[in-house]
């Protein structure tokens, strides 16, 4: 795991050192610049693979690449094509197989990756993602080429990066800027499994997709039950495996207490007897550290539980949003930073639930989408009840009774990012400001998918690389931590698209297959619980630790977020209660403070 930059031309020593204090906290053990054949590599690394031969940038006579990530199936390609290697280290085998493969060798690769590689005999620069966007990757050819695993590398290097107010209002309508675009004029973001071909002497750049995810919805459903656990069961027990031994430190495992957690944890053991385990406990709302104990007892793993206050929040979150580079909204990405900071002082190496939720059917906005008719049934006898409801905490059954009767009073996109990210779509001025080219990937307009194969498509496009992995990838590296997640392993998730939809979400039992499995490995009610994980009330932390800053950015006379959205809506809205739920309210009072922290300090980058 790493930080990787590149560009045309040389650097002068400030802005290697710009590059340098962009990227180091990502690699830690070591940063290398080089020059070759016009172009300035750097790297800094993180040793988790052949730590004495996997420094980089890695060359031949032919080719020179920066590697960010992880190839699990690194030994068996070398076995399959017989490779002779000099080193131990997976890069080197991506190397060997583009000398061989040329760009097919792309499919071949199973893991997390973002990498570089430049090709010294046809003068063109490839710039790779894995499938599913869980390693980032920038690039800008505002100044002739760069690219970088973060935004600030670029940024830093080569100032004069302006705000791209058109993307920023994108982002505050569903909370994210879709596509290859970013809240950055002239500075774009590799799409997930996808390669970019640059083109040195033609000064052009064109793009191909790899893999299709799509495609897998093709293969014939699997509808039973038993023979879809007993292949879940296999698949999933081999993507832990591969995660596991594909790595010269310990592994370790996060464990929240939830179906997901618990369920990485049961198959880790099987290769790990002596697995540690972490979890969260914390005086600062949500604390599930009895249910993990429980599992953690069960399953014998050595198991640590992590002390989390936010005491020193007020002084750490503007550093923590600013990491990110972009004004994101995600209260969970402070929890997420605490614990990656936590566990990265026992281990560098640890997996993760991610990816269940969103191949497996987990969010209630699935149950939605898949009892849509039953619902709407529901909902018209009802008579439209949101107006009349009062505001109630998130999970209450009059929360949900309220959310439910929103939802069925909007239609079609409005629909989805309500029941979804839930931000500025509905606010004076942002009916038609549309960013779907994410949804138009998907061909929606005949009847192949069902409406939650709809759903789950979207969400694959749109929040789960462009919110999920960005932030883990950011709150693990800050700390020098690799997150790894078997739920996206390539052969799980492409046989996850040939599944029945009612093993996904069955009724309305969210996740049904997950916990049909969960039944075999864990005692107890752990396959019955909601969706958890290291959460965090919104509410809490704009009445308590972030009061000061909420109240200094939004109260000021001349906010940022009024070039988007009219203030007295704002404030009639947002910063007086009573016209929308504690839910909704909040999160757009931090889309707000987050917003605003960052156009302060990003402004003309």
């Amino acid at each position: 795991m790493c930080g990787i930059f590149g560009c045309i031309g040389t650097l002068n020593t400030e802005q290697k050192q710009k590059v340098t204090s962009a990227l180091k906290h990502r690699g830690p053990d070591g940063q290398y610049f080089k020059e070759i054949d016009g172009f300035t590599f750097f790297h800094a690394r993180l040793s988790i693979i052949d730590v004495a031969g996997g420094n980089q940038p890695f060359e031949t006579d032919r080719i020179a690449m920066v590697f960010n990530g992880e190839i699990y199936n690194y030994k068996e390609l070398m076995q399959k094509y017989q490779l002779q290697m000099r080193t131990a280290s997976d890069t080197e085998v991506i190397v060997q197989l583009f000398e061989k493969m040329g760009t097919a060798c792309f499919q071949e690769l199973d893991g997390m990756f973002a990498f570089a590689l430049y090709d010294k005999l046809d003068k063109k620069i490839f710039l790779v993602r894995d499938r599913v966007g869980k390693k980032p990757l920038y690039f800008s050819q505002k100044n002739g080429f760069a690219f970088g695993s973060e935004y600030k590398a670029i940024t830093s290097c080569f100032p004069g990066f302006q705000i791209n107010e058109e993307h920023v209002k994108w982002h505050l309508q569903k909370g994210f800027v879709a596509g290859e675009n970013t809240v950055y004029q002239d500075l774009f973001e590799v799409l997930p499994g996808h390669f970019y071909c640059y083109n040195v002497h033609k000064k052009s750049l064109q793009k191909e997709q790899f893999w299709n995810f799509e495609n897998y919805f093709a293969s014939p459903k699997i509808k039973n039950q038993n023979e879809a656990l007993q292949q879940l069961d296999i698949l999933f027990e081999n993507a832990v495996r591969k995660r596991m031994l594909s790595s010269d430190f310990e592994v370790g495992a996060f464990l929240s207490g939830g179906i997901d957690s618990s369920l990485v944890c049961a198959m880790a053991v099987k290769t790990n007897p002596n697995l540690k385990t972490f979890t969260v406990k914390s005086k600062d709302g949500f604390d599930e550290s009895a249910v993990a104990a429980m599992i953690a007892k069960q399953l014998k793993t050595e198991h640590h539980e992590l002390y989390v206050d936010y005491d020193s929040l007020p002084n750490d979150y503007e550093k923590i949003l600013l990491s990110y580079g972009e004004p994101i909204v995600d209260e969970s990405i402070i929890p997420s930073y605490y614990v990656a900071k936590a566990a990265s002082e026992h281990l560098r190496v640890i997996l993760n639930g991610d990816g269940g939720d969103e191949f497996f059917g987990g969010y209630r906005r699935y149950s939605l989408y898949k009892n849509y008719n039953k619902l709407k049934a529901v909902n018209s006898l009802s008579g439209g009840l949101s107006k009349f409801l009062p505001a109630s905490d998130k999970n209450s059954r009059l929360a949900k009774l309220n959310r439910l009767s929103d939802f069925f009073s909007l239609k079609g996109e409005a629909q989805y990012f309500s029941a979804s990210t839930d931000l500025f779509f509905d606010a004076p001025g942002f009916e038609s400001v549309m960013d779907l080219n994410y949804i138009s990937q998907a061909d929606f307009s005949d009847s192949k998918y069902d409406a939650l194969e709809q759903t789950m498509l979207t969400d694959f496009y749109g929040i789960l690389p462009k919110v999920l992995f960005k932030k883990m990838d950011i709150a693990t590296m800050q700390s020098g931590l690799e997150g790894r997640s078997p739920f996206i392993d390539k052969s799980l998730i492409e046989w996850s698209a040939s599944l029945d939809s009612n093993l996904k979400v069955n009724g309305f039992t969210t996740k049904y297959l997950l916990r049909e499995l969960n039944k075999k490995y864990i005692d107890g009610a752990v396959y019955k619980l909601p969706k958890k994980g290291f959460e965090v009330s919104v509410k809490d932390l704009l009445q308590h630790q972030l009061k000061e800053l909420y109240q200094d950015y939004l109260h000021s006379s001349n906010p940022y977020y009024a070039t988007f959205i009219d203030k007295k809506y704002i404030a009639d809205y947002y910063l007086n209660a009573g016209k929308l739920n504690d839910v909704k309210r909040y999160k757009g009072l931090l889309a707000l403070l987050n917003l605003e922290i960052w156009h302060k300090n990003i402004t003309k980058v």
